[in-house]
């Protein structure tokens, strides 16, 4: 308001000379032409030191009305007169605002004989007056004051009286205290005293500072699911510190470049005045981005070496559609909803499509920290290499992040299937086409690499154990297992240079290999495996036949080498192996038991969220009429 005040009765001090020259009064509905000069009395040199301030407050006056509509017509002079006396006015205001308390500004009118008049602005701001701060800490000792005092002489070498620079000193003023331990300083006083003569103004600030206040305790109120420890490790303070306003700024920014919060907000408490100490709530709340993805992808299907009277023939295409809506924080925790629909159209005159439909819905626990409940409704209609099938499935899956790297979960999953193959599979009433199974799935995954879908060094362990209860099966109980270990060295400890190694052992506990159904016995070939072999096919034939019988166990290597060509592309070689056990049946013979290898490459395009994969695989004793010469293979992440 003091400050207001001054600005006002320097206007009043400061008379403007506006002088006009033959004014024609009987000029009506005229046009007018406008021009603006500034600084023309100013040395050529003068101009130098002044042109970037002088093409500032050039461009803020040109947008004045009499600059703006000097291509509409004016009723007559006296109106012309009069918007240009309150431009000049507003010229002074704002000239006075920027620190030029000296400035001087003249306008004329001129008429001609054409129906038109000339107006000529003419501005000279002088210098800008420098600003002087004269402060005084009401509450403090001499010694305070004149540390503060000397604080503002080395800020004050290159700021000018205008109204930003004025109220900018006094927040940083009060901003400097705040980080010196106190807490509230209050403004009392502020005035600012015009020196015409000298071309300063002088800001005479007095400030009620209070006590130095430390930080006595910070309590953590956050949500479920997030460690207290987390929010404080971000922190840039400790209990028993002075207060600092700035360590509390970057402490909320340390928060909220997280990315896990959707609003930080730290408040304080009352201040003890037994010890002076104030303590500190520090409430963060949890951000859920809404996401929707949907993608669509056309491709060739695998080989179809099985024969059905479905008449389904080799070069099939299919499509695979993915809608997903999630609900997740920073860590992958919340709500999310998939829905993932596959096809196969037939060539025409066939009876029958592969398909797969799946709805899975995972949600949080309510009860525990850091865990998910996933919830599963699908069917599926598919032919392999090995079997026509047809399932639904219902399941219900508990999650549980045990530690940073520790993953148990545990659930339950209800299975009706109905399998067709070869006729010798079903000529000793051994298996049914149709039976049920009650799965409860218990896994355990060990993670301690540096990246989920394109780990460049640490290892990595996953183990499964199923136990199945079928019905109208030949064997009632199936237990299932499958343990892999996945590890990736740095060569030279370089990230570009990467060798990774994938060794798993999969099976089936205690029952014959004729009593387990065909879709739940062991194969080897495809993505995640051999994968110079179609899917189902790096296993030995059953003779006589065009199809494969699976076996009881099988063991299985990976490894590559991977080279970063740059930010965005990137190769790789590998060598994969794979051995079924188990396969002896009683019923009929295979074909000589041995390991199936196959090599290739691989081209990686890296995206924001992980390697797109490219892999050209060849197997290693290719069988005539049964394995292609190559495997083309496509997806996200890396193979392990």
């Amino acid at each position: 308001m003091e400050l207001t005040k001054i600005f006002i009765a320097s206007l009043m001090l400061i008379l403007i000379p506006c002088s006009h020259g033959n004014n024609d009064v009987g000029l009506k509905n005229f046009k007018y032409r406008a021009k603006l000069v500034l600084n023309e009395k100013k040395s050529f040199l003068e101009g130098l030191a002044n042109i970037i301030s002088d093409s500032d407050l050039k461009a803020s006056i040109e947008k004045l009305r009499i600059f703006s509509m000097k291509n509409q017509p004016v009723s007559s002079l006296h109106a012309l007169n009069d918007r240009v006396s309150k431009d000049v006015d507003t010229i002074y205001r704002n000239l006075h605002a920027e620190g030029y308390y000296n400035a001087h500004v003249e306008s004329n009118i001129e008429s001609s004989l054409e129906n038109e008049a000339i107006v000529t602005v003419r501005v000279s701001p002088n210098n800008r007056f420098k600003l002087m701060v004269k402060l005084k800490l009401l509450d403090q000792s001499v010694d305070i004051n004149k540390f503060y005092s000397d604080l503002l002489c080395n800020q004050l070498k290159s700021r000018y009286a205008s109204l930003s620079d004025i109220k900018e000193m006094i927040l940083s003023q009060v901003f400097n205290l705040k980080n010196d331990g106190f807490y509230d300083p209050k403004v009392q006083k502020k005035r600012v005293v015009i020196d015409y003569k000298n071309e300063t103004a002088v800001l005479h600030l007095e400030i009620l500072c209070g006590p130095k206040v430390k930080i006595s305790e910070t309590q953590i109120k956050s949500f479920s699911g997030i460690d207290d420890e987390f929010v404080k490790n971000r922190l840039e303070w400790k209990d028993g510190e002075f207060f600092s306003e700035s360590k509390i700024k970057a402490s909320e920014e340390n928060l909220k470049n997280t990315q896990i919060f959707s609003a930080v907000k730290i408040s304080p408490g009352k201040i003890n005045n037994s010890n002076d100490g104030l303590p500190l709530e520090v409430e963060v709340k949890e951000d859920k981005k809404h996401m929707l993805d949907f993608s669509l992808m056309y491709s060739g299907i695998r080989n179809m070496n099985f024969k059905k009277d479905s008449r389904a023939k080799k070069g099939l295409k299919s499509v695979t559609a993915k809608a997903s809506w999630s609900r997740l924080n920073a860590f992958g925790h919340g709500e999310k909803l998939t829905l993932n629909i596959e096809g196969t159209p037939m060539k025409v005159g066939d009876r029958r499509t592969d398909y797969a439909f799946e709805v899975l819905i995972h949600q949080p626990d309510v009860f525990t920290k850091n865990s998910k409940v996933s919830y599963s409704v699908g069917r599926r209609q598919e032919l392999t290499n090995v079997f026509f099938k047809k399932s639904d499935k219902y399941g219900c899956i508990y999650n549980y992040s045990w530690t940073h790297s520790l993953f148990p979960s545990a659930g339950i999953v209800f299975e009706k299937n109905y399998v067709d193959s070869d006729s010798l599979f079903f000529l000793n009433d051994k298996l049914s086409k149709n039976y049920k199974a009650l799965c409860i799935p218990l896994e355990l995954g060990l993670n301690k690499t540096d990246d989920l879908l394109n780990p460049t060094q640490g290892y990595k362990i996953q183990s499964k154990f199923h136990i199945l209860r079928l019905s109208e099966t030949a064997s009632n109980n199936l237990k299932y297992y499958s343990i892999t270990y996945s590890y990736a060295y740095r060569i030279l400890g370089s990230k570009k240079n990467i060798f990774a190694f994938n060794i798993g052992k999969k099976g089936i506990l205690g029952s014959n290999i004729d009593d387990i159904p065909i879709d739940k016995r062991i194969y080897a070939g495809g993505i995640n495996s051999v994968r110079g072999y179609a899917n189902q096919l790096a296993t030995e034939m059953i003779n006589g036949t065009e199809c494969t019988a699976g076996g009881k166990s099988a063991l299985e290597f990976n490894c590559e080498f991977r080279r970063q060509i740059n930010k965005d592309w990137g190769g790789l070689i590998f060598f994969d192996g794979a051995k079924i056990y188990g396969n002896t049946s009683r019923y009929f013979k295979i074909e000589n038991k041995r390991w199936f290898y196959s090599v290739g490459l691989g081209i990686r395009y890296f995206t924001g969220i992980g390697p797109i994969r490219l892999d050209f695989a060849f197997p290693i004793r290719k069988r005539k009429g049964v394995d292609s010469k190559m495997q083309f293979l496509m997806s996200l992440g890396q193979a392990f």
